[in-house]
C-alpha cells in the first residue's frame, strides 16, 4: 500500500469558525490550507498527543531547547475525509488550480488511488511523528521501520466494547510519504462490525518508541460522521 506524497504540517492554532463553518459540508477542493489541517490534526478522525520532556540547566538541550516536545498524529486513514485533506495539502502546495488541463490530469492520475482506497474490509490507522528534536524523528522512523507486523501484534491494538484489543492484520512501515505507518485491522469479526454507530469510542494503542511507553488515542464514535453518514 503506496500514498501520495505530501508534506505533515505541524499543528497550528486554528480559529474557532473552522468549526463554526464545517468545511466537511463543502467539496475538498475549496477547502483552504487551514481547513485541510485542521482535519488532519482536529478533526473527530484525528488525535494529537503530545509529550513534553524538560531539560535542565541554562542553555540545556539537544539544539539549546529547555523543552523537548514530542507529538504524535494519529488519524483514520479509512475515514475519507483524512485523504482527502492530505490530496488537498498537496494541490495547494503544488498550486493545482494554476496548473494547465493536463497537468491536472496527470496530478490526479497520481493522487486518485489514495483517494479511492478500498477500505470495505479494512481500518486503517496512520501513526506519524514530530519533534523539536530531530534525533527523536530519526529514532521514529528507525523504530517503525524495523517493525513487523509479528512484532507490533502484541503491542499494538484497537479496541472497543465488544472487540478489546483487536490485533492487527497488516503493517506498512513509514515511507517518504509523511503520512506514516500504517495499522490496518479488520473491519468485520466473525460477522459482527468492530466498531458501530452504537459504540461510544474506539481506541488505538501503541508502545511508543520515543517520549512515553504507550501511546493511547480515543476516539469519539458518534463525531465520526458527515450529515448522518458515519465514517470510520
Amino acid at each position: 500500500m503506496r500514498f501520495f506524497l505530501v508534506i505533515l504540517l505541524a499543528a497550528l492554532p486554528l480559529a474557532a469558525a473552522i468549526r463554526d463553518q464545517s468545511p466537511l459540508q463543502k467539496a475538498f477542493q475549496s477547502w483552504t490550507r487551514e481547513e485541510a489541517v485542521w482535519i488532519l490534526n482536529g478533526s473527530p478522525w484525528a488525535r494529537r498527543e503530545t509529550f513534553t520532556r524538560v531539560v535542565g540547566g541554562i542553555g540545556s538541550g539537544v539544539r539549546g531547547e529547555k523543552e523537548i516536545l514530542s507529538t504524535y498524529f494519529v488519524r483514520f486513514l479509512s475515514a475519507r475525509p483524512i485523504r482527502e485533506a492530505f490530496v488537498r495539502i498537496q494541490q495547494i502546495q503544488k498550486g493545482y488550480h494554476q496548473m494547465t488541463a493536463e497537468q491536472k490530469r496527470r496530478f490526479d492520475r497520481l493522487t486518485q488511488p489514495g483517494l479511492d482506497l478500498d477500505v470495505r474490509r479494512w481500518i486503517v490507522v496512520a501513526v506519524a511523528f514530530r519533534s523539536n528534536d530531530s534525533d527523536q524523528e530519526i529514532r521514529f522512523q528507525r523504530h517503525l521501520r524495523a517493525q513487523t507486523l509479528d512484532t507490533l501484534k502484541n503491542t499494538t491494538s484497537l479496541s472497543t466494547r465488544r472487540f478489546p484489543e483487536l490485533q492487527p492484520v497488516a503493517y506498512f512501515p513509514p515511507q517518504e510519504d509523511s503520512v506514516g505507518a500504517k495499522f490496518v485491522f479488520p473491519r468485520m469479526v466473525d460477522g459482527s462490525p468492530v466498531a458501530s454507530p452504537q459504540d461510544q469510542e474506539i481506541t488505538f494503542e501503541m508502545e511508543a518508541p520515543v517520549a512515553t511507553g504507550q501511546l493511547r488515542s480515543t476516539f469519539q464514535v458518534q463525531e465520526m460522521k458527515i450529515e448522518e453518514e458515519w465514517l470510520l
